[in-house]
């Protein structure tokens, strides 16, 4: 455990890049309502894009909403175009950032490390992306569409993949892959790439958690309609208690449960998703998050708790264990547990309803709804951190 004084909390920093972003959000704030755009618009907007990155000609067709995400708007289109000399024709996905998301993070971020884990787990392949809101209307991200579903097709479709569940067939089809995915990402050795989106984090320190703790304690502040005794005694809680990294893996932020496609008639996991949360920092909080409360599944025969509705705890760890070489530590859990509930609410009770009330989102009806689930996390927080 590394003791801190409020000094040191007061001095903490956020990485250059989330710093951007967070200030940008205060721009737009009392600046603008956000509408929809168009589809002509976009479409418009995308060729003349394009046009500054693809040599010679090119079409865009079947341009249209895709379905999914609790924070982007996405497109899906047809791209007609030669690349490394070859005619092809790809289906690509535009994924762009409404004015006011749940999720403040640089698409650039997501972008850097998608094209780096490229053949080391399933990701989907990115082309193009751009911080420049009057490129195509806001920050965005082009990658190439994958093949595959998010959940079974008898399950019943839930928002934002949150309570998705795969059922007694598919668990031990999906599970070892959704573990062995996790532990490939976080043995990969990231430190020769190039990475100018993130700052790096010195392994044996606090660095990670340090500017983590401070991008989230900056979101509520900035975000929140009101103070929250729950929120100020797990932001003490977890400060007292932040531990040093031993090995700095990448991180994907939001490992879960419907936050992966996959074939159901082959069982195969075909692409991660949704890698906006992506950072540099412990395994624990990939881990901890995949075994929460809020994502897993008591089977309705048994009872047994299984993780992310794919896997046990117990097996969960001996097959991370296993496959990454890591040693998992129950008392880190418990802290990255705390962690992700505290980014959770904050996310859910903070930045969600204060979007939706400054019309700053295309979903503003489900993250006022989300807000119940918030306060769920508010619960569990106040049973571990209102103990000291």
């Amino acid at each position: 455990m590394v003791m801190t004084t409020p000094s040191t909390r007061a001095a903490a920093r956020v990485e250059s890049t989330i710093d951007a972003v967070l200030r940008r959000k205060m721009q737009r704030r009392g600046a603008m309502i956000h509408e929809q755009p168009a589809i002509d618009a976009v479409s418009e907007r995308l060729r003349e894009f394009l046009s500054q990155r693809i040599d010679g000609e090119f079409l865009i067709e079947g341009i249209g909403r895709l379905a999914g995400g609790a924070s982007k708007e996405q497109f899906v289109f047809d791209l007609g175009w030669v690349r490394n000399g070859q005619r092809r024709r790809d289906r690509m996905v535009l994924r762009m950032d409404p004015p006011g998301s749940m999720v403040e993070t640089p698409r650039l971020r997501e972008f850097e490390v998608l094209t780096m884990l490229d053949g080391v787990v399933p990701v989907p392949r990115v082309f193009w992306a751009t911080e420049d809101p009057a490129e195509l209307g806001a920050p965005s991200m082009i990658c190439g569409y994958v093949p595959g579903s998010a959940s079974a097709k008898a399950a019943v479709k839930t928002a934002s993949g949150l309570g998705t569940v795969y059922g007694a067939a598919l668990r031990p089809v999906l599970g070892p892959q959704f573990v062995r995915h996790l532990a490939e990402l976080h043995r990969f050795d990231w430190t020769p790439h190039d990475l100018p989106s993130f700052e790096r984090p010195r392994a044996g320190t606090t660095d990670a958690i340090d500017w983590r703790l401070a991008a989230t304690d900056r979101a509520w502040q900035e975000d929140s309609f009101e103070a929250h005794p729950v929120i100020a005694l797990t932001q003490r809680w977890l400060w007292e208690r932040r531990p040093p990294v031993d090995h700095v893996s990448v991180i994907h932020g939001d490992y879960r449960n419907g936050n992966f496609l996959f074939d159901e008639d082959d069982g195969t996991i075909t692409a991660l998703l949704d890698w906006e949360l992506t950072y540099l920092g412990d395994r624990h909080h990939d881990l901890a998050y995949a075994m929460m409360e809020g994502w897993g599944e008591h089977d309705p025969a048994t009872g047994q708790f299984y993780c992310s509705a794919l896997v046990t705890r117990d097996d969960m760890i001996a097959e991370y264990e296993k496959v990454s070489g890591l040693p998992v530590d129950s008392a880190r859990l418990e802290y990255y547990t705390v962690l992700n509930m505290y980014w959770a609410a904050v996310a859910l009770v903070g930045t969600g309803p204060r979007n939706a009330a400054e019309r700053l989102t295309h979903l503003d009806s489900m993250q006022t709804f989300l807000g119940g689930l918030g306060a769920f996390y508010l619960d569990q927080l106040l049973a571990i951190v209102g103990k000291d």
